[in-house]
């Protein structure tokens, strides 16, 4: 039997710079750091649960297929200052969600900093300028004053309310249109 190796398959995952954060692709390095915010209890509250670094490690392949598999995903979110990993944000979508979601977890003792509001921003941005998005929503638990602040600030707009989406439990949902982005962003 012969073998011949074709052309490698490269996955791309773009690198998107703000003026405080570097949203990159995955490292190594990343999964201790990650596995300690899945494993801390507050930050979890509202994701369905803590879990343990062989869970944070199938988590972050399956972030990275997405990129492979729908050309967008869920970026390691880094201080651009200190090179610290400081969580994850980016683009997903998966079975039975409402559309092409926002979303991002930052690590606790960096929670009101306005990072989770900049990466969610970043990650908007980048949808509608390279994936031809419509709109773009969020979901968010009910008592997530955090995240539902953050889909205000992006100018999101309340659509409703849903008992399930995927694992989580009594949802806010958010949306904003690529019309209503442009508008806000002068672009």
């Amino acid at each position: 039997m012969s073998v011949q190796l074709g052309e490698p398959t490269v996955i791309v995952i773009p690198t998107v710079i703000t003026d405080r954060l570097i949203l990159r692709s995955w490292r190594p390095a990343d999964i201790d750091p990650y596995a300690a915010m899945n494993a801390d209890d507050e930050t979890m509250r509202h994701l369905n649960g803590t879990f343990d670094r062989d869970g944070t490690e199938r988590l972050i392949t399956h972030l990275i297929g997405m990129w492979a598999l729908l050309g967008h995903g869920m970026w390691a979110v880094e201080d651009k200052a200190t090179g610290e990993f400081l969580g994850r944000a980016g683009l997903y979508y998966g079975p039975g969600w409402p559309g092409v979601e926002v979303a991002v977890s930052i690590r606790r003792d960096r929670w009101r900093e306005g990072l989770g509001a900049e990466a969610c921003r970043a990650a908007v941005t980048w949808g509608f300028a390279t994936l031809g998005l419509d709109e773009i929503v969020t979901f968010t638990n009910r008592g997530n004053a955090g995240m539902n602040g953050v889909a205000r600030k992006l100018g999101m707009t309340f659509q409703g309310e849903a008992s399930a989406i995927g694992p989580w439990k009594d949802n806010n949902i958010y949306a904003i249109t690529r019309a209503e982005w442009e508008t806000r962003t002068g672009g």
